[in-house]
């Protein structure tokens, strides 16, 4: 086997195509297979195992290797969902086939990449047969694409998480340190007018055509009540619809209409507050047309960010440029991840550094068909991991 700093090549990208080829899409999740997987690795190693289900097969894994006491607990995390498989693939979607250097199958790069390198320098470090300086948690948890729930949201909840001084989140962050991450709001609104008969427009109040300007006044009004809130790192983004459902039939005046916005949010915004923006656009142009509105929070992820001066951006800046032989910069995000579970709810610093995309790849990395990691980068994942683990710092 190819070692480096005692990580197998050869073990890190087996780890990635036993992953890869246990489904685990969410919806439905069963990430309870994956779970158990890692744990039958880990455990031979003197990691102490435990699986959390939060429901029947949406379990996640707390693994956690003790340490010496004389440095920090570091935890590393990553989600054991993916997005669904979809249509258009050209390879198994859960067949880890490797062409040209890369790893295909759903989930490669969003991400199995990170849990295999996490995975694989975890063990590389046990095997050393010296205990790291502080413990090492390995947190593979359920559920994330979906708000977390039932993953690292259950694992907080539940007091489940042991002590942590500092926490990767091991999503690629294509060559960087991410310490500012957006949060999310999934919005319903619903408009109710009146049924009515289409040969009759004045018997009704259509709530559809309500529903219409509404969408117009807050794509309209929103960017002004939100320039006061701008963020170097985690820019600000339009409003999207992502469902609509209204109306019974074509000849009848719809007396309801649903939408379900997702309405980002960077650092400084609370959900809370873009909760009132929404209701209050919404409320207003309905009344206008004699129709009511009800606004209410689907899901809620906060925004988060860590101080770029943190320990934990300086110990990962620290191994990469031990293992690559260059520094790392830093940046913000759009997208939510389980950082915020660790900065928000377990006041524990958090960033995320994960394999890794040296090399942009061209457009999205994660639910799109023929999904693919480049497979020496998660290799280097997996040595910059263990050159923290044994470091402590």
């Amino acid at each position: 086997m190819s070692e480096v700093g005692g990580v197998s090549a050869n073990e890190t990208r087996e780890l990635l195509r036993d992953l890869v080829a246990i489904r685990s899409e969410n919806p439905p999740g069963n990430e309870t297979a994956v779970a158990r997987y890692l744990a039958d690795r880990l455990s031979p190693y003197r990691f102490e195992c435990a699986i959390h289900e939060a429901e029947p097969e949406r379990g996640s894994l707390v693994a956690r290797l003790p340490g010496r006491g004389t440095g920090p607990s570091l935890a590393f995390n990553g989600h054991l969902d993916t997005g669904p498989i979809g249509d258009g693939w050209t390879r198994d979607p859960l067949g880890g086939e490797v062409v040209a250097g890369r790893l295909y199958g759903r989930g490669a790069g969003d991400m199995k990449g990170g849990l295999a390198a996490m995975t694989a320098a975890a063990i590389a470090v046990a095997r050393d047969g010296v205990a790291p300086p502080g413990d090492i948690v390995l947190l593979p948890t359920a559920d994330e694409s979906s708000g977390s729930r039932l993953g690292m949201g259950h694992l907080v909840r539940s007091g489940l998480v042991p002590k942590i001084d500092m926490a990767i989140v091991c999503e690629p962050s294509f060559g960087t340190v991410t310490i500012a991450q957006g949060g999310v709001v999934w919005i319903d609104v619903d408009v109710v007018g009146k049924s009515g008969q289409a040969a009759r427009p004045k018997s009704g109040i259509n709530a559809i055509s309500v529903m219409t300007r509404v969408l117009s006044a807050l794509d309209d009004e929103l960017p002004a009540l939100r320039a006061g809130t701008r963020h170097p790192l985690v820019p600000s983004i339009p409003i999207n619809v992502g469902t609509i459902t209204g109306g019974v039939k074509a000849n009848v005046i719809a007396e309801r209409c649903r939408v379900r916005i997702d309405r980002r949010l960077v650092p400084g915004e609370s959900a809370a507050d873009a909760l009132r923006q929404v209701e209050g656009i919404a409320r207003r142009v309905a009344d206008g047309y004699g129709a009511t509105v009800s606004v209410e929070a689907a899901m809620t992820v906060e925004a988060a960010e860590v101080a770029p001066d943190s320990p934990v951006v300086a110990a990962c800046r620290r191994a990469f440029q031990a293992v690559v032989g260059r520094d790392v910069s830093l940046r913000g995000t759009a997208g939510f991840t389980d950082t915020r579970w660790f900065v928000r709810d377990l006041a524990t610093p958090a960033c995320v550094f994960g394999p890794w995309y040296l090399t942009l790849p061209q457009g999205s990395i994660s639910d799109i068909p023929d999904e693919s990691v480049p497979l020496d980068e998660v290799v280097i994942g997996a040595r910059v991991y263990a050159q923290m683990m044994r470091a402590g710092r």
